[in-house]
């Protein structure tokens, strides 16, 4: 299916308020990006409040993994060394 043709819906009204609500909630929050640990593709966006585990897929690669956000935290100074 092309993307002109993927169907789309009015929101109902409490979904739309969640909405508002999560995003009136991050306005202020910095956002960081989780890596593929394949190819190192910025994959997902967290924010500070972010917790648990998230499976997601990679736009670049196409793998799927299983990330925990909180421990995925980057060090400050800490380089990624890529061996192949």
């Amino acid at each position: 299916m092309r993307k002109e043709e993927v169907r789309t819906r009015e929101m109902p009204p409490d979904l739309a308020e969640k909405v508002r609500a999560a995003l009136e909630a991050v306005r202020d929050q910095k956002r960081r990006f989780i890596k593929c640990p394949h190819c190192m593709h910025n994959t997902i966006a967290v924010f500070e409040d972010t917790r648990g585990h998230v499976q997601t897929k990679c736009p670049r690669c196409g793998r799927e993994c299983i990330v925990d956000t909180v421990s995925m935290h980057r060090s400050a100074g800490h380089k990624i060394e890529l061996r192949y």
